[in-house]
């Protein structure tokens, strides 16, 4: 009976008691979403320090479709002849993977039979969907085969994450291409 009387004056189990109370006052904070700007600004800080500017990856290339380029093409959406032209002049580069960052749930004639084999005749095309009450399906190529697995869906609650990471990148690395009509 002594010994539980003087436990709480020892001063390991006041750290023990001190150090807990403290660890779940914490993780309630952060659970609750009230630590979230400190952890933005300690990875700003993080950021600037890390040491020159990073050198842009010259494996990766982002291929963009401008305000110019859509002018050019006289029409918005591109056509699946014109999407296709393009993904058959990156395929034949062999990359490891192409994103195609255009939903393409509805065919937009001409082409899209050529479109259809090059998404079908490819595996390292990744096509952008979205699921939800307001989805958007993949192509209807895809659509009973296993190639839907290979869809990247987007407006995820990781999506902002991954614009954030994305904005960064075309930072570095924005292309323009331009097809003649």
């Amino acid at each position: 009976m002594n010994s539980v009387r003087k436990l709480p004056r020892s001063p390991l189990s006041s750290a023990l008691f001190i150090s807990g109370l403290v660890f779940f006052i914490i993780i309630g904070l952060r659970v609750a979403g009230s630590l979230e700007f400190l952890e933005l600004a300690a990875y700003d800080w993080l950021t600037r320090l890390q040491p020159g500017v990073s050198r842009p990856d010259p494996r990766i290339t982002i291929i963009g479709v401008t305000e110019h380029d859509i002018r050019s093409q006289g029409r918005w959406p591109l056509t699946d002849s014109t999407l296709a032209q393009a993904l058959a002049i990156l395929t034949r580069h062999k990359p490891r993977a192409i994103g195609l960052d255009i939903f393409r749930d509805i065919s937009v004639p001409p082409g899209s039979e050529e479109f259809d084999s090059i998404l079908t005749g490819n595996r390292n095309i990744i096509v952008v969907t979205k699921f939800g009450d307001r989805g958007v399906p993949p192509p209807v190529v895809l659509n009973n085969t296993d190639a839907v697995s290979v869809c990247l869906y987007c407006h995820f609650l990781l999506s902002q994450i991954i614009f954030i990471t994305l904005s960064l990148i075309v930072r570095y690395f924005y292309i323009s291409i331009s097809y003649a009509a």
